[in-house]
């Protein structure tokens, strides 16, 4: 019963102090299951997606902070670059904002975010930044990271690709381990399916 109160004082304090910190009592309390949905905002037309996460990368990136990666397909299926069906979703923290330094709010950015749809053999990588306070780094192993809500627009596509989603909305976590090494073998494997569907170099390596 003491561990209880302890806990439900700790999220409530964490409350108190401000929105930069909800996430922490969100933590604490569970409400962290990686998932990732994206959803057209605007007009009757369209739909949405919700991705049932099967694989998870996160690691340092020699551009931004850290790169997360979340996909419905296995890294052994993105790296055959045979894929009728599927979602991968990047995440680039630019930077962890820091409490009386940088903005910490729902509205401020510090994500840059690209979600590839991959259907019927056709691609679309929808793009937009967004905000995430992240617990804990990829240097320490694991990390979790909450996206707010956040725009997304079609960019690049090949021909035949349909766009049922733009405007839309794009809501993500990512909760779990760090090896910058696996998270390197991703970002190549993304980079060559995305490569060979577009027919030129184009994604994630700068």
């Amino acid at each position: 019963m003491r561990s209880v109160v302890i806990v439900s004082l700790f999220a409530l304090g964490l409350l108190i102090a401000g929105c930069a910190y909800v996430d922490y009592s969100r933590h604490y309390l569970g409400d962290f299951v990686p998932h990732v949905e994206i959803s057209r905002v605007e007009g009757d037309a369209g739909g949405s997606l919700s991705m049932n996460v099967t694989s998870m990368a996160c690691g340092g990136d020699p551009y931004v902070h850290s790169s997360l990666w979340l996909s419905d397909l296995t890294l052994e299926e993105i790296e055959s670059g045979d894929v009728d069906q599927g979602m991968i979703l990047h995440i680039e923290l630019l930077f962890p904002p820091l409490p009386g330094s940088t903005p910490i709010d729902a509205s401020a950015t510090n994500l840059s975010i690209r979600c590839i749809v991959i259907s019927g053999g056709e691609l679309g990588i929808y793009e937009g930044g967004g905000f995430g306070y992240p617990i804990g780094t990829h240097e320490d192993g694991a990390m979790s990271l909450r996206i707010e809500p956040s725009g997304m627009v079609l960019g690049s596509h090949t021909d035949g690709f349909v766009d049922l989603l733009s405007p839309a909305e794009l809501t993500a976590v990512y909760s779990g381990a760090c090896d910058t090494a696996i998270a390197e073998v991703y970002a190549d494997s993304v980079n060559q399916l995305v490569t060979n569907a577009m027919g030129r170099t184009l994604y994630v390596k700068r």
